[in-house]
């Protein structure tokens, strides 16, 4: 878990204080402000360390570009400092409005209704300062609340596809199967469902390893599928990936 705390601008948003909470139990430090002067002060606080800002898509500002390009360079003079992504947080606006976001710098999208999933990767990418030229060609891997049935030998078990792309997925689920193991993932699409055969590569459970920025589950590569199931894959993970930018 990065060490660095997401700022919440909250200018009568009251869901802002929801995704608070939950940012919170997920185990991410939250700043909150109430308006764009008291967001400056936090961000140029040294002491809480904001390395992502969450803002409404109808933040009160006259030069909407002008006011995010003062929340990035509030850290100016902290030559540590990383940089800071902007993400929006609320319903997704018209399209002259998501254009002002975008010419402004904000790419990474919290569109409501926002599963928690989502609310996590997005975060993730955030603190992992996404160069901003890249977001929207990383569309093999998105975050999804899709259900799948996982069969090691003849058992099955139920887990749910934190992440999946065309050539692998991130299964949470409190008992995962040691690394190396073979498994077959039901995978409930939209317009079908697919059985697909993987590979377990890393595990993520309680302990000294654990990584807090995952939920618990493990990583797995997708051996053997066909090409239709390749592309069809792709395509969901495309289409979703529309779902996370302005």
């Amino acid at each position: 878990m990065s060490d660095r705390s997401v700022l919440l601008v909250d200018v009568g948003l009251s869901d802002m204080e929801a995704v608070a909470d939950a940012l919170r139990a997920m185990g991410y430090r939250t700043q909150r402000a109430k308006s764009v002067d008291e967001a400056l002060d936090v961000l140029s606080d040294r002491r809480f360390a904001v390395g992502a800002a969450i803002v409404p898509p109808d933040l009160p500002a006259l030069d909407l570009e002008r006011a995010l390009l003062a929340f990035r360079g509030a850290r100016s003079g902290d030559s540590e400092a990383e940089p800071l992504t902007i993400l929006v947080f609320g319903h997704r606006p018209d399209a002259e409005r998501c254009a002002r976001l975008r010419e402004a710098g904000v790419e990474l999208a919290l569109w409501k209704p926002l599963p928690p999933t989502t609310l996590r990767f997005q975060v993730n990418r955030a603190l992992a300062n996404p160069d901003a030229s890249d977001i929207r060609r990383r569309a093999t891997r998105v975050p999804t609340d899709l259900r799948v049935q996982l069969r090691v030998g003849s058992r099955e078990k139920p887990a749910q596809a934190y992440t999946l792309s065309p050539v692998g997925a991130y299964l949470a689920t409190a008992r995962p199967t040691l690394p190396r193991a073979l498994v077959h993932v039901g995978i409930e699409l939209p317009s079908e469902r697919m059985v697909v055969p993987a590979r377990v590569v890393m595990t993520n459970v309680p302990g000294n390893l654990e990584r807090s920025n995952l939920p618990a589950g493990m990583g797995v590569r997708f051996t053997g599928h066909s090409p239709a199931a390749f592309d069809r894959l792709a395509a969901f993970a495309e289409e979703r990936c529309q779902e996370l930018v302005v």
